[in-house]
């Protein structure tokens, strides 16, 4: 784990240990004048001890997202529900609304994306949030300037909110302990990609209606994945039965340390599976040979109409893309009926919306009201 990671996790769990759950009183505080608790005789059981009520998380307790490993159940909970609300808004003829206005986000990718960039783009737009784009080429990395001078002369311009992809794992990390802006990490080498797992989770839940005790089979290139960490994080908080999948020469020794099955035949990975996710052979990162041959690999691994008939009736489809059609999956199975591919870049954008707006401090009761 790195250190960071470690470091966040110990100050949420203070902040949480400190802080009263929203909707609670302090112990012996009267109700507020006026509330519906006023005047009201809390019921209890006999020679028992009064309990505050459970209440719904009603904001973040983390103030970046630098990955999946330490949230909890509540606060993924509350991402996904505000993911539902702004995924409204998508279906407007006019596709904004004023929630960010007069804050300034910094897109700092040094890294090629498509979906990522384009997807935190348009949820910046639709949350009315001022943008400014960096890239490897626009930007005075090309010039030699390391990412500590880089941070120091983004935070200088006061931005709200900083969304990084970057090659080196850690690098968001690296910015919230030089920045005072709210980091986002979309992607940082193969360690994490938090929202791509938040949009999974959300896509899941909108199609099953939950992701406790579901089947999730994950097949692919599970040594380079930061996809697979998020995603394993965050499956296993929520409860769901992870199984991974891919050729010896591509899965992390630790992946087992995890919590999750590991195998090596994909037919026994997929068998009564609920929820299939292709993950993408990443040829880029790749040192070796780490298998002899495309047309080995789809053989041996790649999602075909056959492997997908022993999954259960009501299987869902996912893949993070960029796909390698005829080599991880077949076009039969990306295009069919059980595909929720292009749902999961649909989801992408209102899950990204949900997490801009809660890490500038709003609420989901804020955004019901």
């Amino acid at each position: 784990m790195i250190e960071s990671d470690r470091t966040e996790e110990r100050a949420t769990r203070a902040r949480r240990a400190s802080r009263p759950r929203p909707g609670t009183r302090p112990p012996g505080a009267a109700p507020a004048a006026g509330s519906p608790a006023a005047g009201r005789v809390p019921r209890r059981e006999a020679g028992s001890a009064a309990l505050p009520a459970a209440e719904p998380l009603a904001a973040l307790e983390h103030r970046h997202l630098l990955g999946m490993r330490g949230f909890g159940g509540e606060e993924i909970d509350l991402i996904l529900d505000t993911a539902k609300a702004f995924a409204e808004v998508s279906t407007r003829p006019i596709k904004k609304v004023p929630t960010l206005r007069g804050k300034t986000i910094v897109n700092f990718f040094m890294e090629p994306s498509t979906r990522t960039r384009s997807s935190f783009e348009i949820a910046e737009k639709r949350l009315s949030a001022d943008t400014l784009n960096f890239s490897p080429s626009s930007s005075s990395v090309v010039k030699g300037e390391s990412l500590l001078d880089t941070a120091r002369n983004l935070e200088a311009m006061a931005p709200d909110m900083i969304v990084i992809r970057h090659k080196a794992a850690g690098a968001p990390h690296f910015l919230a302990r030089h920045c005072r802006s709210h980091i986002i990490n979309a992607g940082d080498g193969a360690h994490e990609h938090p929202t791509q797992a938040l949009l999974d989770a959300f896509t899941i839940r909108e199609k099953k209606g939950r992701i406790r005790d579901l089947r999730v089979a994950i097949v692919g290139d599970l040594l380079h994945s930061r996809v697979l960490r998020s995603n394993i994080f965050l499956l296993n908080t929520m409860g769901a039965d992870v199984v991974v999948c891919g050729p010896p020469t591509l899965i992390p020794a630790e992946l087992a340390r995890l919590g999750v099955a590991v195998t090596f035949r994909i037919d026994e990975a997929v068998e009564g599976a609920d929820v299939i996710m292709m993950l993408r052979i990443q040829r880029e990162r790749q040192q070796g040979g780490a298998f002899p041959s495309p047309r080995e690999y789809y053989n041996l691994f790649g999602l075909t109409v056959e492997r997908v008939r022993r999954a259960r009736p009501d299987v869902i489809i996912m893949h993070p893309g960029p796909m390698n059609r005829g080599i991880e999956i077949d076009s039969a199975v990306a295009d069919g009926p059980f595909s929720v591919i292009l749902e999961q870049v649909t989801n992408g954008v209102a899950v990204r919306m949900a997490v801009l707006y809660l890490l500038a401090g709003g609420t989901l009761g804020e955004l019901a009201g």
